[in-house]
C-alpha cells in the first residue's frame, strides 16, 4: 500500500530533482557572476568613434569584474551586422553590445530585413551622448552656416557630404540639414566613422557631420574645419563655435550610446553590469578621458535608461519618417 506520507516523499525528491536540473539549466546569477570572459561586441570599423570608447572602457570594466573583457569589431549595414548578432547570442550577459540611434533607435524603421527591434535587448548602462558637428573640408569657401548655405545654392554640381552609411544618424542629419536649409547635396555613404573621416581630410567629400571625438585633432591640425555643432547649446570647451541652430537651422539631434545585452538576460547580471559599468565612469581616469573625446555623460538608473532607449526608438522613428529616407 503506498501511504500519503511516501507519496509525498516521492513527490519531493521528484521536486528536488527537478529543481536540480532547472538550476543546471539556468544561466549563472549575478552572485557568482562572470566566471568566464565576457565580449562587447562594436557593430562597427575598428578605429571609429564607438570603438575608442569601448576600447577605452574595456580594461577598465575587465578590472572591475575581474575577467577578461574582449572587444569584437563586427561592422556593416549601418551596425546592423554586429547587432543581430548580439540580439541571437545567449542571454547569459556574457555578451554586451555597443548600442547606438544608429543600430537601434533607427535602422529597424528603415531596413525592412532587420531581425531585431527595441524588445530584442535589456538596456544595461548608458556611455552618454556624442555631439554632432558639421565639418567641412578646407578648401570648402566657408566659414559658417550661412556662408555654405549660400555656396551649395550657387554651386553648378550638389556639393558632396559624406556619413557612415545608408540609414545612419550621420545621414538622417544631413537630410534634415538640407530640409532645414533648403539646399541641395549629394549623399555620399561609407562604411563607418572612419572611412567618412579619410574621405573628408583627402577632399573626397566636402562636408560630413561628425561626431566631435573624432574631428577635434584634426580641426586643431587644421585638415577639417568645423561650421557649426548640431547640439542644443554650444559645447563646453568649444564656446566660440556656435550651434547650427543659433545659425538658422533647427537641426540639434543628439544620439545617444550605451551597452546593451540580448533580452532574458537575469535581471541580477543586469543590475551587476550596470554597477560595473558606472563605476568604471565614475572613475576619474576614465572620466577625464570621456570629456577629453567630447563624450556627455548621461548617468542614469537601469529602469529610467531602458525608460529613455525605448522613447528614443520612438523619438528616431519620427526624425526617420520626416526625413523621409528609404532603404531599397
Amino acid at each position: 500500500m503506498v501511504t500519503h506520507s511516501h507519496l509525498t516523499r516521492r513527490a519531493f525528491a521528484v521536486g528536488t530533482a527537478l529543481f536540480g536540473l532547472t538550476a543546471n539549466a539556468l544561466p549563472a546569477m549575478a552572485a557568482d557572476f562572470p566566471t568566464k570572459p565576457i565580449r562587447i561586441i562594436v557593430p562597427w570599423p575598428a578605429g571609429g568613434g564607438g570603438d575608442v570608447v569601448v576600447r577605452l572602457m574595456a580594461p577598465a570594466l575587465s578590472e572591475r569584474l575581474n575577467t577578461p573583457v574582449v572587444v569584437e569589431n563586427r561592422p556593416g549595414a549601418t551596425g546592423t551586422i554586429g547587432s543581430t548578432i548580439a540580439a541571437k547570442s545567449p542571454a547569459d550577459g556574457y555578451t554586451l553590445v555597443y548600442g547606438t540611434a544608429d543600430s537601434n533607435s533607427i535602422m529597424p524603421h528603415l531596413l525592412k530585413g532587420v531581425s531585431y527591434d527595441r524588445r530584442s535587448f535589456v538596456a544595461v548602462a548608458p556611455i552618454g551622448y556624442f555631439p554632432y558637428a558639421l565639418a567641412v573640408h578646407p578648401s570648402v569657401n566657408a566659414s559658417n552656416l550661412k556662408e555654405f548655405v549660400q555656396l551649395a545654392r550657387v554651386s553648378v554640381a550638389p556639393l558632396s557630404y559624406a556619413s557612415w552609411g545608408i540609414g545612419s544618424s550621420g545621414h538622417v542629419l544631413g537630410e534634415s540639414l538640407k530640409a532645414a536649409t533648403g539646399i541641395d547635396m549629394l549623399h555620399v555613404p561609407f562604411q563607418g566613422t572612419a572611412p567618412v573621416l579619410n574621405a573628408l581630410i583627402s577632399g573626397q567629400v566636402k562636408a560630413a557631420i561628425l561626431p566631435m571625438p573624432l574631428v577635434e585633432q584634426y580641426v586643431k591640425s587644421g585638415s577639417i574645419k568645423l561650421l557649426g555643432v548640431a547640439a542644443s547649446e554650444r559645447l563646453p570647451g568649444l564656446n566660440e563655435l556656435p550651434t547650427l541652430k543659433e545659425q538658422g537651422a533647427n537641426v540639434d539631434l543628439t544620439t545617444w550610446v550605451g551597452f546593451l545585452a540580448p533580452e532574458k538576460v537575469p535581471a541580477d547580471v543586469v543590475a551587476r553590469l550596470h554597477k560595473a559599468i558606472n563605476e568604471v565612469e565614475a572613475r576619474p581616469d576614465v572620466s577625464a578621458r570621456l570629456r577629453q573625446l567630447q563624450v556627455i555623460s548621461q548617468p542614469m538608473s537601469q529602469p529610467d535608461y531602458q525608460t529613455f532607449v525605448d522613447s528614443e526608438y520612438e523619438r528616431w522613428g519620427k526624425v526617420v519618417r520626416q526625413s523621409r529616407i528609404t532603404l531599397e
